[in-house]
This record gives structure tokens, sequence and C-alpha cells, in this order.
């Protein structure tokens, strides 16, 4: 990188066995770069085949399905075939997301409150979750942490809400009184599909507040 007048910009992950990640910068923008070494990555996909699936490890399947290889086509094609979504994943993830808080419910007391702030949380958390539960259904890896290429992640998702990311771009930006009811709506058409994909399923779990650590 600094051969091409990249500028260092402090590290991601220092180096360690399982590899290192760092940033840089190039004309203002900012490169980040790095590297894993194979078994570590090997022990990775071991863990995802068995569904032990947390944040890090959909990111890391994330970025192999969807990245471009420039070297070793043979090996990733590999990876990816083994990245096929695990059944157990995708019954722990529908069952741990379908808890909405009704915010729909809730909000006429709320506003009147002056509970701006968990007014918009729930917004958001109901948001993700809408996004989680139709993921798992279609047996697409996701994580909250940094959701980028939104369209892009909508689009392939063969069950879904009609204008999924326009209603979700209204239940995170519109009024939070209009935003509730969106919700709502795109809710109960998301846990009409879990009832007919996944009926085995209680779409009618309680929301639980997140675990304080």
């Amino acid at each position: 990188m600094l051969a091409v007048g990249a500028e260092r910009g402090g590290s991601i992950g220092e180096p360690g066995p399982e590899g290192f990640v760092a940033r840089y910068h190039v004309d203002g923008i900012e490169i980040q770069t790095g590297a894993s070494l194979i078994p570590g990555l090997e022990h990775r996909l071991e863990q995802i085949e068995r569904g032990n699936v947390d944040w890090l490890l959909a990111k890391i399947a994330m970025g192999i399905l969807e990245g471009l290889p420039l070297y070793g086509e043979d090996l990733i094609a590999g990876w990816k075939r083994r990245l096929e979504y695990p059944e157990e994943l995708r019954r722990r993830e529908v069952a741990a997301n379908i808890g909405f808080f009704p915010i729909w419910r809730a909000d006429p007391q709320l506003a009147a409150r002056d509970a701006e702030m968990f007014r918009r949380q729930m917004l958001v958390d109901g948001a993700f979750r809408v996004v989680a539960v139709l993921s798992a259904l279609n047996r697409v890896y996701f994580s909250t942490f940094q959701f980028k290429r939104a369209t892009a992640h909508f689009d392939a998702l063969a069950l879904k809400p009609d204008r999924l990311g326009e209603r979700l771009d209204a239940v995170v930006n519109a009024p939070p009184s209009e935003a509730a009811e969106e919700l709502h709506r795109l809710v109960e058409e998301t846990k009409a599909m879990v009832r007919r994909g996944m009926p085995d399923v209680d779409v009618e779990a309680p929301w639980q507040p997140p675990v304080e650590d």
C-alpha cells in the first residue's frame, strides 16, 4: 500500500495468530486491508457449518460469498460451497428476532412522555429484526454490524414484503407515529411468511429486552 502513496491510518486488528487488519488513506479515501491464515479461516468455516454463527462469523460468510476472488478461485469456490446456510442457524435466528416490541401500540403514550430516543430506538430495532427474520427465512447471512449495501441485500431475498427497502427507509426516517404504523404492517407481513414457511415457530413470542453485560 505504501508503494502507491497510501498513508498508514492505524490498525483495526493487531497482527496475531489469525492475521491482521489495517487502515490506510489514499487521496482522502479510507482503504482497509488485511490477511487471514487459511487454517484459521478453515476453523471459522467449521463453526459456521455447525450453525455456531455470531455477528463476526456472519460478516465473514457475507464477505466470502459476496467478495471477488483475485487469486485461488478454486479454493474460494470450495469455501463458498461450504457456506450453505445451516438449518439450525435459520431456526435460531428467526426465533431470536421474531419478538417485536409493539411500538405501534405504545406510541401514543411514549409521545406524551418525552420518550423520543426510545421511540426511535424501538423503530430501528424493529426494522433490523424484520431484516434478520427475512434473511434467515431466505437462508441469507445477515449482521446488523455496519450493515451496508442494503438494496443489494434486499434484492437477494426471494421471500419478502413488497417494496421492502422503501418501507424500511420510512420506518427509520419518517415521523415516529407514521413509522410505527409502517413497521406494524411489515411485522404482520413478515410473520405471515414465517407461518407459511416455518409453521412450528411461535411468531407471537414476546419482545425481550437486551441482556445487560
